[in-house]
């Protein structure tokens, strides 16, 4: 076989390929593989998986197992251009493929099949909770919403009846039950319409991974994101749910709201990207 796609009931077979302490703890990806977040799993053989590669719809591809398997890298590059393209266009509006790297071997794989394409190499920085950091942080930080704004928890019906909401909410979950069973969440509603969210966007068990997001520009820098992710933080803490970070590099904002809630960096991973 070249490179099939895994049934979802044998994602447990790739639970053997995640050997650093980094794989086995890795959030988005552990999500996907326990059916708990939407994704795809593509492997060389159904059997005995010995190379495979996890697509987290809208959140990147990890590249797990063995480097140097030549059979499932001579088809990689042909798989990315076809089958991963369209899935990513479809299921998300994704145009490019960012993978998540391990393994400095995988990177020299990925060079030789970008078929001349403009590619980046960078991070991805990975953030964990100091709960007494945070807890100073509500002490020091008071944010007063304007008037004609509210921040209410994210429930079913506000999922259905907002489209932004749903579209961003959908993008990682299979369905608004799916997320109000097992995710976290608080939006910011100005005139009755969601302009700011804050939400689980993956669950490893007991760690949730969370995503801040801004829909209207306009209210960009004004504290929303430290406000929602605080109310956020604090119903987790209450239920016994571990918080954790992670963003670009290169964001310079999202590491910011990350300090001023508290986080503190734990490592990071490299990144390997081109579009489409």
């Amino acid at each position: 076989m070249m490179i099939v796609k895994l049934p979802k009931e044998n994602y447990y077979k790739i639970n053997k390929l995640l050997v650093s302490p980094q794989e086995k703890n890795e959030n988005v990806l552990n999500a996907v593989l326990s059916g708990m977040n939407q994704g795809v799993v593509y492997v060389d053989q159904i059997e005995e998986p010995r190379t495979a590669i996890v697509y987290a719809v809208g959140l990147g591809y990890y590249l797990l197992g063995d480097p140097e398997n030549e059979l499932f890298n001579s088809h990689l590059g042909n798989l990315i251009s076809t089958q991963l393209k369209q899935e990513s266009l479809d299921l998300c509006g994704g145009t490019w493929f960012i993978a998540n790297i391990f393994n400095e071997t995988w990177k020299e794989a990925l060079k030789k099949m970008v078929d001349g394409r403009k590619y980046y190499v960078g991070y991805n920085v990975y953030y964990e909770l100091d709960t007494v950091r945070f807890n100073k942080g509500l002490e020091q930080l008071c944010h007063v919403l304007d008037e004609g704004i509210t921040m209410v928890k994210i429930t079913k019906e506000l999922i259905n009846a907002d489209e932004n909401l749903r579209e961003e909410l959908t993008e990682y979950w299979s369905s608004a039950e799916s997320f109000t069973q097992y995710g976290e969440g608080y939006a910011v509603l100005k005139n009755g319409k969601v302009i700011s969210t804050c939400y689980t966007c993956c669950v490893n068990g007991d760690r949730h991974e969370i995503y801040i997001a801004t829909f209207d520009q306009n209210v960009r820098n004004r504290g929303l994101a430290t406000i929602l992710g605080q109310q956020y933080i604090k119903e987790c803490l209450k239920r016994g749910i571990g918080v954790f970070w992670t963003t670009d590099e290169s964001n310079e904002p999202s590491k910011r709201v990350a300090g001023k809630l508290g986080f503190e960096y734990s490592h990071r991973l490299m990144s390997f990207e081109f579009e489409f």
